[in-house]
């Protein structure tokens, strides 16, 4: 109620400026190429400061920052009165830390430090350590701090991948019924526990999200994030007739590995019935039937 008016004294005269509100979080942003660029967006900061003083409010300078996005951005400064804004490498927003170059190395970081933090904490406030009472710990207070808002980060580098699978892997290691022994390997735990990889649950939300996008489970339209083979030709082949995602081209690491890419593989790989599951419990349960779960 205190800010819904916000966008509306920032964006101004000016169409191309970029305003996302969640909760008490407010990012501004523009395309930025020239002086010009630089100056309008100025402009909208300003026009924010005016409507905090109009009503009663302030900017803290530091704890606002400007994430300057792409090689070829030229970095201009920009104040707040006349408070400098610092600029940062990388920025936490609503849990993820977003990177300027958006690599997913500082979240996995991060947040894996974290977890491995909690996983000390466990250990040293735990003598009873089998199987089901370390698992329904580490599910209820470790796993959610690195499976947080997984689609928006998921990791493509193998390094990053094993970061996160150490994890799991020291959680694994804690327990100490009778029935494991030190020998057993990281997959062996794995199916003894009756628990998935972090990267093979990463897969399952990414297809989940797929899901709901393409049923209207997410009130967004599909064509905005995915292509379909049924808009490319209409002849009567199997990908046509399955409805088939299809890749876009990209040269680039970031475009290649992004949520609607790295998706559409393993999407058409999925059987049929399990794409058209009628429900989002239904594709879950269907799904992990047909992984062997």
């Amino acid at each position: 109620m205190y800010i819904n008016d916000i966008d509306v004294a920032l964006i101004g005269d000016d169409n191309e400026i970029y305003v996302s509100k969640f909760a008490d979080d407010t990012k501004v942003g523009r395309e930025v190429n020239d002086a010009n660029d630089a100056f309008k967006l100025q402009i909208s900061i300003n026009n924010l400061v005016r409507w905090c003083k109009d009503w009663g409010m302030s900017l803290h300078p530091d704890k606002c920052v400007v994430l300057h996005f792409g090689p070829k951005n030229p970095q201009f400064n920009y104040y707040i009165g006349n408070s400098l804004i610092k600029t940062e490498t990388v920025a936490r927003d609503l849990g993820v830390f977003i990177s300027n170059n958006c690599d997913t190395s500082p979240h996995v970081d991060k947040v894996s430090k974290k977890a491995h933090g909690v996983l000390s904490q466990i250990r040293r406030a735990t003598v009873v350590r089998d199987s089901q009472t370390v698992l329904k710990i580490y599910k209820a207070f470790v796993r959610p701090l690195i499976e947080s808002s997984a689609p928006a980060w998921n990791p493509f580098k193998r390094g990053d991948v094993e970061v996160l699978e150490r994890v799991q892997k020291r959680c694994l290691r804690m327990i100490s019924d009778k029935r494991t022994t030190k020998r057993l390997s990281y997959e062996d735990r794995l199916e003894m526990h009756k628990i998935q990889s972090l990267e093979c649950r990463r897969l399952r939300g990414d297809l989940l999200e797929t899901f709901k996008y393409l049923n209207g489970f997410n009130d967004v339209d599909p064509g905005r994030l995915f292509s379909f083979v049924r808009e490319r030709h209409s002849m009567e082949t199997r990908s046509f007739t399955d409805n088939h995602l299809v890749n876009e081209k990209s040269s680039l690491n970031i475009r290649k590995f992004f949520f609607s890419n790295r998706v559409t593989h393993s999407w058409n790989s999925l059987p049929i019935d399990v794409r058209c599951a009628p429900s989002v419990n239904s594709f879950k349960n269907q799904y992990d039937k047909f992984i062997g779960l």
